[in-house]
């Protein structure tokens, strides 16, 4: 009995200490001062190619192209929102010649609104030689960029050693765009 006493005596403190209990009133109007910066990262371009995918009839081939669309951009959301993109590339080259990659952004009628180049080192001794390159859109490039509907590729390998069918080497390559958008509510 005495247990069930304590109970009771236990249950009636706690309601009564929330009745005047301190609490702080919700402004709801904060609210409409939101704001959230998400980050999306996607992947773009991916190769592990060896020597014999610049020999035909091992013969070689100076320049590989190739191109993908971008529908990103028709999103009016992601366009009103966007602050920033970069567009990161990090390769390996174990090929004892150099290669240089031309990215090209175009729009719907086929013009090109920005273009980098950036150089994968010849390797020497057969190990993999890093390369990297960061392409910031930030301002008017940021404009170019969310005009852009088409993205192209273009592999060009530089003067140097000769190459055959038993060359040793590959060259690596993968790539990533990432996006900074700015959502105010």
């Amino acid at each position: 009995m005495q247990r069930q006493v304590s109970l009771y005596t236990l249950l009636t403190v706690v309601l009564f200490s929330s009745f005047f209990s301190c609490t702080k009133e919700v402004d709801f109007d904060q609210a409409e001062d939101l704001e959230i910066s998400p980050v999306l990262e996607t992947s773009l371009v991916f190769f592990d190619e060896t020597v014999n995918s610049f020999l035909v009839n091992n013969l070689p081939v100076f320049i590989i192209e190739d191109a993908f669309d971008l529908d990103i951009f028709k999103n009016d959301f992601v366009v009103d929102n966007l602050i920033k993109a970069e567009f990161e590339f990090e390769g390996f080259n174990s090929i004892v010649r150099a290669f240089e990659i031309d990215v090209a952004f175009l729009d719907e009628a086929d013009v090109e609104l920005h273009s980098f180049t950036f150089t994968m080192q010849e390797s020497t001794d057969g190990s993999d030689v890093p390369s990297g390159h960061i392409e910031v859109f930030e301002n008017d490039k940021l404009t170019n960029l969310t005009s852009t509907t088409r993205i192209t590729f273009a592999l060009r390998m530089l003067p140097g050693t000769g190459v055959d069918q038993t060359t040793p080497g590959r060259l690596q390559l993968k790539s990533k765009a990432v996006f900074y958008l700015n959502i105010e509510g």
